[in-house]
């Protein structure tokens, strides 16, 4: 049985006016979407920048001070995988299938 992969989407606090206009609803889509796809072969966590648990994550946090990341970052496996942009579910899906 494959593992799963454990992505982690890092981004900044909005204050989205609906949860149709926040990064979780964003986020949400795009693991349904790939649900479809892949199944249970990954795990998918939103990260609020500066929330308690985004402290566990100093080299993101340090790249997002210094310029040298820009959010949305997304991990899997804890390799970083895009850095800035829109979040594209396409990206994600080929980082897993060469993973698997």
């Amino acid at each position: 049985m494959p593992t799963k992969s454990d992505i982690k989407i890092f981004v900044m606090l909005v204050g989205a006016c609906g949860y149709e206009k926040s990064w979780q609803y964003a986020i949400d889509r795009i693991s349904k979407k790939m649900k479809y796809r892949l199944g249970d072969l990954f795990e998918m966590n939103l990260i609020e920048i500066f929330s308690p648990e985004s402290f566990s994550y100093k080299e993101i946090l340090e790249g997002i001070q210094n310029r040298k990341l820009q959010t949305p970052v997304v991990i899997i496996n804890g390799n970083i995988i895009q850095s800035v942009g829109k979040l594209s579910e396409h990206v994600i899906i080929m980082e897993i299938e060469k993973q698997k």
